[in-house]
């Protein structure tokens, strides 16, 4: 993900991580890897509920007009996720 971010974040590439862990345990970890793009702490799983997550990883992508275009349950490599990024127009 952070590959991805740096590469298209000029082009307008937005990522949210969100974590439903609590901040004592992931704070540490996101500190060490220094991820450049936002990520929300959803310990009380609001944002899951809103979103009817129930696994995880779960990705979404929003084309430029708020349209969700693409989604996945699973573990992404860089060529799966650069194919969901094509369905929103950003390749």
């Amino acid at each position: 993900m952070e590959a991805l971010y740096e590469r298209f974040s000029a082009r307008g590439l937005v990522i949210l991580a969100i974590s439903d862990e609590n901040a004592e345990k992931v704070d540490p970890f996101i500190a060490a890897q220094n991820y450049a793009y936002p990520i929300l702490l959803d310990a009380g799983r609001k944002v899951s509920q809103l979103f009817s997550v129930n696994g995880i990883p779960k990705s979404f992508l929003y084309d430029r007009n708020g349209k969700l275009v693409a989604q996945a349950i699973d573990r992404r490599t860089e060529g799966q996720f650069l194919a969901m990024l094509k369905q929103a127009g950003l390749e």
